[in-house]
C-alpha cells in the first residue's frame, strides 16, 4: 500500500504585535506573521527531508498571507502567471523563528513559525527569478533531458523551475523535470499540483486527475477543490 504524506499548512496569525498598530505595518511595508505545518511522515522519508518540506509549508503559507494585504494597500505589484515561482523563492529564502517543532508518534512532524516578511524580499525573489531563469535558457538539449537537480534540499528554488516551465508553456518539459524531483520527494503535494497543470496544458485529462487526486489525498486544498469541479463534470469515482 502507497503511503502519502499530508501537508496541511494552517494559519495561526497575523499581523503579530511586536509590529505594533497594523498601520504601521502598513507605512513600513512588513509584517510578522505566524503560521504552521503538519506534515505526515512516510517510511522512507529522512528527517532532514519531512523537516524541510514542513517549514517551507509554513513559510509559504505566511508569504501567501503577506503579499495578500501588501497588495491591498497597493504596493505590491500583480505578478499575475509567475506568482507561484516568485511565492516559492521567497519562502525558500525566509529564515524564521521557530516556536514550536515536534515530532508525533513518529507518523506526523509540526512546526510553528514567526516570519518576518516586507516588500524587500518580494523584489529580491523577483531578481532571483529572473537569474534563474537565464541560466535555464542557456540549457542544452540534453541538459533539459536529463535536468539536474541541486544535491541539497531547497524545495522552493527547486519547485520554482517547474512554474517557469509551465510560465513559458514548456509543459512537456516541465513534466520531465517533475518527474525527477518527484524522485527525490516523492511524497510532496507540490509536485502533483504542478504536474496537473502541465498535464492540462498537454491535454492528458485523466493522467491530470491523478495528479489532482494525489495532490488531493496529500492535503492540498486547492487540488481537491480542483479535482471535485473536474470530478462532478465527468462523473468520476473520488478517492475516498
Amino acid at each position: 500500500m502507497k503511503f502519502y504524506n499530508l501537508l496541511i499548512c494552517f494559519l495561526i496569525f497575523l499581523l503579530s504585535p511586536v509590529l505594533g498598530h497594523t498601520g504601521n505595518a502598513q507605512m513600513n511595508n512588513a509584517f510578522e506573521i505566524v503560521s504552521d505545518c503538519t506534515y505526515v511522515i512516510a517510511p522512507s522519508d529522512a528527517e532532514n527531508l519531512y523537516e524541510s518540506l514542513c517549514l517551507f509549508g509554513a513559510k509559504y503559507t505566511a508569504v501567501a498571507l503577506s503579499a495578500k494585504y501588501l497588495s491591498h494597500t497597493g504596493v505590491l505589484k500583480n505578478y499575475g502567471n509567475k506568482t507561484r515561482e516568485i511565492f516559492c523563492i521567497i519562502a525558500e529564502d525566509l529564515t524564521p523563528y521557530i516556536i514550536k517543532k515536534q515530532l508525533i508518534n513518529s507518523e506526523k512532524y509540526y512546526v510553528k513559525v514567526r516570519t518576518k516578511i516586507n516588500l524587500a524580499d518580494f523584489t529580491r525573489a523577483e531578481i532571483k527569478n529572473i537569474e534563474f531563469e537565464k541560466q535555464e535558457n542557456q540549457f542544452s538539449w540534453q541538459q533539459e533531458m536529463e535536468q539536474y537537480l541541486f544535491k541539497t534540499i531547497e524545495p522552493g528554488n527547486e519547485i520554482s523551475r517547474a512554474y517557469r516551465y509551465l510560465r513559458k508553456k514548456e509543459s512537456r518539459i516541465a513534466i520531465i523535470y517533475l518527474d525527477h524531483l518527484e524522485k527525490k520527494y516523492p511524497n510532496w503535494l507540490e509536485i502533483y499540483l504542478a504536474k496537473a497543470i502541465g498535464f492540462y496544458s498537454l491535454n492528458k485529462t485523466n493522467q491530470m486527475l491523478k495528479a489532482l487526486d494525489i495532490s488531493c489525498t496529500l492535503g492540498n486544498k486547492e487540488a481537491c477543490k480542483d479535482l471535485m469541479g473536474f470530478s462532478e463534470h465527468r462523473k468520476i469515482p473520488l478517492a475516498q
